[in-house]
C-alpha cells in the first residue's frame, strides 16, 4: 500500500534524473541509530552493517531489511548476500560462459534469522569496531510504503540472482523495497568507473584462458612449416619472420566471436527474465536499452580482441606471445571503449530502435486491419 501522505513528494522525486535523486536521498538519509540488541530491530527497518575490503582500504556498508521476528523473538532479515565460499561455487558452473554470467551469481536475495553463522553470530558483533550495525532513519515524509508493503516487496524478490555491484546490489535492493527506486547511494561515478574497469580486467583474464585453442593452433602451425620443408631450423626461427599467423588469428577470432555471442545471448536471456518479472526492467524501452548495451559491449570486445591479436603479433613478432598479449589487452580496451559508448549513446540508440519497432507494429496493425475487412474477424490489439 502506497502512503498517500508521501505520494506527491515521490512523484516529484521520480521526475528527477538519477544524479539528483541520489543527492537528495543522501542528504535526507544521514541520520542513523545504533543497534545494540537483536530486539532493537523492528519490522520494516532499513539496516546497515559497516564493513571494509582490500585490507581496510575501502569502506562500505552492507544493507539489509528486517521483516519481523520468529516466535522466539529473533529478528528475520532479507538481503542480497552470499558467503565467499558459496559465491565461488556459484561461479564454477557458469565460468565457461565468461565473467558476465558468473558475476551475477555473487549475490542471492535470501532470508535469514539472526543470529546466523554466516552473517552476525551474536549480539556482541552488533557494535564491534568497524562492523557496527545501524538503523537508517527515514523522514516521515519520505516513507512511501506501509511496513506490510515493504515486507511484501522484499519477499517478492527472494531467491533472485541478478546481483550487480553497480546496478543491483544490496543497497539498491533495500532502496527498491522501501521507495521503489533501484538506486545505490554508495555507487559514485568513481566507484562506477572502477567497477567497469575491473569488469573489463576480469573479462580479459577469462579471454586469456579461453584463447588456448588459438595458442595450440599457432604452435602446430609454427612446427608444421619447418618440418614440412625438411628444414633444420627451429619452429621459432621459422615463425618469427611470419609476424602474423593466419591460422592463429583465424582461430582466435572465431573463439572470441563465438564466446562473446554465447555470453551476449545468455545476458539477453537474463534481461528478458528481468523484463518478464517487471521489477528491474519495467518496459520494452528499458529492455531494448539493456539489450543495446549488451550487444555494444560484445561487439566492442570482439573487435578489440581481433585488432589486438593482429597488432600484437606485428609489434611482438614472437610466436603465440604477441597475439595473446594483444588479444587480452584488446578485450580490456574494447570493454572500456564499449562502456564509454554505452554510457553516451545507448539511450539514444534504444529510443531509435523503439521508434522503428513502433512503426513496424503500426504497419502490421494496418495490414491486419485491412485483412479484417476481408474476413470479417476482429482485429487483435498489438502491444
Amino acid at each position: 500500500m502506497v502512503l498517500s501522505s508521501s505520494a506527491e513528494i515521490w512523484r516529484g522525486i521520480e521526475r528527477k534524473d538519477s544524479q539528483k535523486q541520489t543527492e537528495l536521498l543522501k542528504w535526507q538519509l544521514q541520520v542513523r541509530e545504533p543497534i545494540h540488541r537483536f530486539s532493537d530491530m523492528k519490522a520494516g527497518d532499513h539496516l546497515v552493517r559497516k564493513s571494509s575490503s582490500l585490507g581496510g582500504l575501502t569502506q562500505y556498508e552492507h544493507h539489509f531489511i528486517c521483516i519481523g521476528s520468529n516466535r522466539e523473538g529473533q529478528p528475520k532479515i532479507v538481503h542480497y548476500y552470499n558467503t565467499k565460499a558459496n559465491a565461488s561455487k556459484q561461479m564454477i558452473p557458469t565460468s565457461c560462459l565468461g565473467s558476465g554470467t558468473a558475476s551475477e551469481q555473487l549475490g542471492i536475495v535470501q532470508e535469514m534469522t539472526l543470529p546466523h553463522k554466516d552473517f552476525i553470530t551474536n549480539e556482541d558483533e552488533l557494535q564491534a569496531e568497524g562492523r557496527e550495525v545501524e538503523r537508517v532513519v527515514w523522514p516521515e515524509q519520505l516513507q512511501r510504503f506501509s511496513v506490510r508493503e515493504v515486507i511484501s516487496r522484499a519477499l517478492k524478490r527472494k531467491d533472485e540472482k541478478f546481483y550487480n555491484l553497480v546496478k543491483n546490489n544490496c543497497e539498491s535492493f533495500v532502496m527498491w523495497c522501501l521507495c521503489g527506486l533501484n538506486i545505490s547511494l554508495q555507487v559514485t561515478p568513481g566507484v562506477k568507473a572502477f567497477c567497469h574497469t575491473l569488469s573489463g580486467a576480469v573479462r580479459s583474464i577469462w579471454h586469456f584462458l579461453q584463447q588456448i585453442p588459438k595458442v595450440v593452433s599457432e604452435l602446430l602451425d609454427d612446427f608444421a612449416v619447418p618440418f614440412g620443408r625438411g628444414a633444420t631450423r627451429s619452429a621459432v626461427g621459422q615463425a618469427a619472420p611470419r609476424a602474423v599467423s593466419k591460422v592463429g588469428v583465424g582461430v582466435g577470432a572465431a573463439v572470441t566471436v563465438i564466446l562473446e555471442a554465447v555470453m551476449a545471448g545468455n545476458d539477453i536471456h537474463n534481461a528478458y527474465k528481468k523484463w518478464d518479472d517487471g521489477i528491474l526492467i519495467k518496459s520494452r524501452e528499458e529492455f531494448i536499452k539493456e539489450v543495446t548495451d549488451i550487444v555494444l559491449l560484445a561487439f566492442s570486445r570482439s573487435l578489440g580482441s581481433i585488432a589486438g591479436m593482429v597488432i600484437g603479433q606485428i609489434l611482438i613478432p614472437i610466436p603465440v606471445v604477441g597475439g595473446l598479449v594483444g588479444a587480452v589487452l584488446g578485450v580490456l580496451g574494447g570493454h572500456v571503449v564499449g562502456k564509454f559508448i554505452s554510457e553516451t549513446s545507448t539511450k539514444t540508440l534504444a529510443c531509435l530502435i523503439e521508434s522503428v519497432i513502433e512503426q513496424l507494429l503500426e504497419k502490421i496493425h494496418d495490414v491486419m486491419k485491412s485483412a479484417k475487412h476481408l474476413s470479417g474477424a476482429p482485429t487483435p490489439t498489438l502491444s
